[in-house]
């Protein structure tokens, strides 16, 4: 049976015991007294060993980094405490499922930081914070204006899931929200556990079928390779990264090189326009396995979207393994719907899981005709 985010789950395995609990302990030594009604005294270390102290658990903030409005919303499991986002962060509320299940978040300013993420300290004061989160491995730039002000800052670093995890439980410090941030790290353990005891994907020919993850616009491709989070993802759903020999993140790439990786699966990102029906009908690619197979897929957009790492990984990584091995998911709406009424206190109809999975987009994509029912 699939499962839904609920509490008492261990680590996978001993090895992410000793991670998972050496991250997480190293973020967090609050000293709670009264979480629930804000009364409570937080000292926390951040993901850059910095220390951070409120005189209550916070009520009043500001996140700058992409991912950070939604994951705070989810471990507060309210958005009562949202002040200020990034514009890109509200870009993916107005496209995504949170705007619908608090429209409030369409209001809130999102004008807090530039593209650089250089923070708007006018916009930033004006929301009167008790906390700012930023990137901690950004430059001292992005953090000295904030650190001058007399604002709390707790800064986290991103792309892996151990500081996924670990930014989850920051969270949940900062926010007295300790119970809501374990149960949902303790789902992505028991989601991985159970991907780790499958048998890899294969193809028809016996081989691992190779995934290549592309962001940006047609005539701007961007792949990920080692060292990003989709190369943790494609491993652990049973795939092989086309792109495993490009180091990072959002490197360019050109239409040859694509050709020549000539996957099996092509997911596209939710940081550009690409549909899968813009690759199906551009003659460059009509010799890749992915098109002619018709394995060509738009990647999620729910609360966050699903690409980077967030609080809804562990749905990428289950619907990841069913699209890899050519199966339709069966649960999988079920499992999104049992997780977002944690998450965000409202379930999904299913239109808006349609909108979801992005079954319109996947529309003409194999086996999605009925994915996750």
């Amino acid at each position: 049976m699939r499962s839904s985010i609920r509490p008492g789950r261990l680590c996978a395995t001993a090895a992410a015991v000793i991670l998972c609990t050496s991250l997480v302990t190293a973020c967090s030594s609050s000293t709670p007294q009264d979480a629930s009604s804000g009364k409570a005294g937080v000292d926390v270390t951040d993901l850059t060993g910095a220390r951070v102290h409120l005189d209550q658990t916070a009520q009043r903030v500001v996140t700058i980094p992409l991912p950070a409005a939604s994951m705070l919303v989810a471990v507060d499991g309210t958005a009562d405490h949202l002040v200020g986002m990034n514009s890109a962060s509200m870009t993916a509320i107005e496209n995504g499922f949170l705007g619908e299940a608090y429209p409030q978040l369409l209001d809130v300013p999102s004008d807090v930081a530039g593209t650089d993420f250089a923070p708007n300290m006018e916009s930033i004061m004006r929301t009167d914070p008790d906390l700012v989160i930023q990137w901690g491995d950004e430059g001292s730039g992005v953090v000295d204006p904030l650190t001058q002000s007399g604002i709390p800052v707790a800064q986290i670093t991103y792309g892996t899931q151990e500081r996924i995890e670990a930014i989850t439980a920051l969270y949940g410090e900062l926010l007295g929200k300790q119970d809501r941030a374990r149960r949902i790290v303790d789902t992505m353990h028991e989601r991985r556990a159970e991907l780790e005891r499958r048998e890899p994907a294969t193809t028809a020919d016996g081989t691992q079928p190779s995934v290549l993850y592309l962001r940006g616009d047609k005539d701007a491709f961007n792949a990920n390779g080692t060292n990003s989070y989709n190369h943790f993802t494609t491993e652990l759903a049973g795939a092989r990264d086309a792109a495993e020999k490009v180091n990072g993140s959002s490197v360019a790439v050109s239409p040859e090189q694509i050709l020549a990786w000539d996957p099996d699966v092509i997911l596209l990102g939710n940081f550009g326009q690409m549909t899968p029906e813009d690759l199906y009908n551009d003659l460059r690619f009509a010799e890749l396995k992915a098109v002619q197979n018709r394995q060509v897929y738009k990647v999620p957009l729910g609360g966050y979207r699903w690409d980077p790492p967030s609080q809804e990984s562990s749905l990428m990584w289950t619907w990841l393994a069913a699209v890899v091995r050519g199966e339709s998911a069966p649960g999988l709406r079920e499992m999104i719907a049992d997780d977002y009424e944690f998450l965000y206190n409202k379930r999904p109809d299913d239109t808006q899981l349609d909108q979801i999975l992005q079954t319109e987009a996947n529309k003409d994509s194999a086996n999605y005709a009925d994915f996750g029912r």
